[in-house]
C-alpha cells in the first residue's frame, strides 16, 4: 500500500514541472508506472480577418494614432500621407519577416497593409525617426474577438 502510494506520488510529480517532456517511466521498488506527459506549450489562438480596417498615417516622422486598439482579424493600414520616407519595423524584426515594410515600399503616398489574427502587443517603429520606445513608434494592442 505504501508502495502504491509513492508511486502515485512520484507519478504526479513526474508529470509536473512546466516543460515539454517525453513519456516518463517511474519504478518504485519492484513496480513500474508509465505516465504520458502532457505537453505545456500551446499554439497561440488566431482568428479569421474579420473585413474591419484601422488606418494610421506616417506623417511627418509621427505615427497617427500611436496607439491603436483592434479585434483579432482586423486588417491595420499605414498610409505615408507626408514627404518623407518612411518604414514599419515590429520591433525585434528589422528584416520584417513577421510583418512590416522596408523602406523602398514605404515612400509618400505608399500604403501597407498587415491582418493581425493573434491577440498580444505590437510595437512597431521608424528606423529613420525613432526607436521601440521614442520617436517615430506606435503600439498595436490586438484583444480577442
Amino acid at each position: 500500500m505504501v508502495a502504491a502510494a509513492a508511486m502515485a506520488g512520484l507519478a504526479g510529480m513526474a508529470a509536473c514541472g512546466g516543460e515539454e517532456r517525453s513519456d516518463v517511466t517511474t519504478t518504485v521498488g519492484d513496480s513500474t508506472v508509465e505516465t504520458a506527459a502532457a505537453s505545456t506549450t500551446a499554439s497561440p489562438i488566431t482568428y479569421p480577418a474579420n473585413g474591419v480596417v484601422e488606418e494610421v498615417l506616417a506623417l511627418d516622422n509621427n505615427y497617427i494614432l500611436q496607439t491603436v486598439t483592434i479585434t483579432a482579424g482586423t486588417e491595420v493600414e499605414w498610409f505615408n500621407n507626408g514627404r518623407n520616407d518612411h518604414n514599419v519595423i515590429p520591433e525585434g524584426d528589422l528584416e520584417t519577416t513577421s510583418w512590416g515594410v522596408q523602406l523602398e515600399d514605404f515612400r509618400p503616398g505608399d500604403r501597407y497593409s498587415h491582418v493581425f489574427t493573434t491577440p498580444g502587443t505590437y510595437v512597431y517603429y521608424c528606423t529613420i525617426h525613432g526607436t521601440p520606445t521614442a520617436g517615430m513608434f506606435g503600439t498595436i494592442i490586438v484583444t480577442e474577438p
